[in-house]
């Protein structure tokens, strides 16, 4: 049984679509319909059934999935052993929309330096499921969120970074404006507040932190995108909670940062990878590069005018009572 066959299973099954399958294995969709159908016919049922433009995976597929992945993971393994010094190979990458747009493409332009021959395949989404599908062997690595449970122990984590809560403002709320938690309330009293989706692990923690201290808001929107909450508070809508992800992110807001809260607000950003799996130099590669990246904007954003140093023009730290 060819074990490209069973990835284009198994692909199918996550993308729900052929042609979908068809563009991440750079086949047509009419070759990955007739390797299904090849393995359908092998195995004596049927994998797929159509539910209008998308494809549900069969009772009968979904029981073949946990082997068919073990199958092809055990391939990429006698591979490897064969070509230790080359890093080469597919690796499934998922990150939250935050590393996405900052840390990502700088990234993935240092491997294609380094690692020549690794072929990165992004999956954008929100860290519980990112947490989800590499818990399910769905991707070789994530860059998400610290979930607030204990992650399993067939898996791995090394943290990326740790982002203080800060209130985002527009740069016509001076810094010596909010200087301690009470003028914090006055602001979320008097401004519209853009609330942080608290069905979201990072907006939880701003939702906590405004009960913990009683503070009200004048609520004007919900909303899981911090690109966009940046951009509303730079157009005046309203000031928003939010973790300090752009200090390694310049974006030329016209913005001011105040840091609120101390460490046990944090939002801790975790590369999450198994123990244990074929890929683990291709995970160990990528690793290096993010981290590598990321210190490096931090260091050069570290004297950048409203995102880093509590000497910065548009950064106050707000910790008093």
């Amino acid at each position: 049984m060819d074990t490209r066959f069973l990835e284009s299973v198994i692909i199918v099954a996550e993308q729900g679509s052929v042609a979908a399958a068809a563009r991440q294995q750079g086949l047509t969709a009419a070759a990955i319909s007739q390797r299904l159908k090849t393995l359908e016919t092998d195995l004596g049922v049927a994998l797929f059934r159509r539910n209008g433009k998308t494809v549900q995976p069969t009772a009968e597929c979904s029981r073949l999935l946990p082997y068919a992945r073990k199958l092809v993971d055990e391939a990429a393994l006698l591979t490897g052993a064969l070509d230790e010094e080359s890093l080469s190979g597919t690796l499934k990458i998922g990150a939250i929309s935050s590393v996405m747009t900052s840390l990502l493409p700088l990234t993935l332009k240092q491997l294609r330096k380094t690692a020549p021959l690794l072929v990165p395949e992004i999956y954008p989404g929100t860290s519980v499921s990112l947490h989800d599908r590499i818990s399910r062997q769905e991707l070789d690595v994530i860059v998400a969120i610290a979930p607030p449970f204990e992650r399993s122990k067939a898996l791995e984590a090394r943290n990326l970074r740790a982002e203080p809560l800060m209130l985002m403002t527009p740069s016509n709320i001076m810094l010596q404006d909010v200087t301690d938690l009470a003028s914090v309330a006055r602001v979320l009293a008097h401004m519209p507040y853009i609330r942080y989706d608290p069905s979201s692990w990072g907006g939880r923690l701003a939702e906590q932190f405004l009960a913990r201290h009683g503070i009200a808001s004048r609520l004007f929107c919900t909303i899981d995108s911090q690109e966009t909450m940046a951009r509303m508070v730079h157009e005046g809508l309203g000031v928003s909670l939010v973790p300090g992800w752009m200090q390694v992110y310049d974006t030329g807001l016209d913005i001011h940062w105040h840091r609120v809260a101390g460490d046990d607000f944090n939002r801790n950003i975790d590369l999450v990878y198994p123990g244990v799996s074929p890929k683990s130099r291709l995970i160990a590669a990528f690793c290096q590069a993010i981290i590598d990246i990321h210190d490096q904007l931090s260091s050069g954003m570290s004297t950048s005018a409203g995102l880093h140093g509590s000497d910065d023009p548009g950064y106050s730290d707000v910790l008093k009572d």
